[in-house]
């Protein structure tokens, strides 16, 4: 199985703050949201077809996601935690509702590269 971002891009690079450990177990759940959101597996030799920016924007994306999962819990409707917060900026999430977060879990899927999602 390939990941699509590693601990040293979602640290240097994404600037993210979860621990590796946390990181590798959340980068597993990012991953299988991801699959179920793309138009092909994506296996080491479709990765190295992208682009540097395709590449950036998955890998970006994924550690997004580590952060979201991270916040909100697997199962959005079963989450307790009132805030979340990604780069800097955060959200207090009290009073929105499952399909506010349903929304915000598919806003950051929209930055994957066009070529892995236009056909969905």
């Amino acid at each position: 199985m390939v990941n699509y971002a590693d601990y040293e891009f979602y640290s240097k690079t994404y600037k993210g703050n979860l621990s590796e450990d946390l990181f590798d177990s959340l980068i597993i759940k990012a991953n299988a949201i991801i699959d179920r959101n793309v138009n092909q597996e994506l296996t080491q030799e479709v990765i190295n077809k992208l682009t540097e920016k395709e590449k950036y924007r998955l890998e970006y994306t994924t550690c997004e996601l580590c952060d979201f999962i991270n916040s909100n819990g697997d199962n959005v409707s079963n989450s307790k935690v009132n805030s979340i917060s990604i780069d800097g900026v955060t959200i207090d999430k009290s009073n929105k509702s499952e399909s506010e977060i349903e929304k915000n879990k598919y806003t950051i899927l929209s930055n994957l590269p066009d070529r892995l999602t236009r056909f969905l």
